[in-house]
């Protein structure tokens, strides 16, 4: 019988709370969906996880947190619990996107998804 926690394309396979080392909320409370996360440029440790380096490299321009999450195919969660170490350790900055009161008002969204609803 093969082992459950093995795949034939990525290899071991780590539950999403072990690199989070159990914790399931981050203790920077502004990290948000839309959060802008940019890399710092500072020394970095070699303590890092191959997730963080990841969210490191991404960073290198600013990038939002959703985004991060969809490039390296992690829950919201998990990464916004790592993107807040990093954050604690001063390697990423993280601030709300610039022009939020330029967003689109809320009718013009609710026409826009009645409209996708009609195709």
């Amino acid at each position: 019988m093969q082992d459950q926690w093995l795949d034939d394309e990525a290899g071991p396979v780590v539950p999403a709370y072990a690199l989070t080392r159990g914790r399931v909320r981050p203790s920077n409370k502004s990290i948000d969906l839309v959060a802008i996360v940019t890399a710092t440029g500072g020394p970095t440790p070699v303590s890092l996880g191959p997730e963080q380096w990841m969210i490191l490299s991404l960073c290198a321009r600013a990038t939002p947190l959703v985004d991060i999450a969809s490039a390296i195919d992690l829950p919201f969660g998990v990464v916004q619990v790592l993107v807040s170490d990093l954050h604690e350790q001063g390697l990423v900055q993280v601030r709300p996107p610039k022009n939020v009161a330029q967003l689109p008002h809320s009718s013009i969204l609710t026409e826009v998804i009645t409209g996708l609803r009609a195709l």
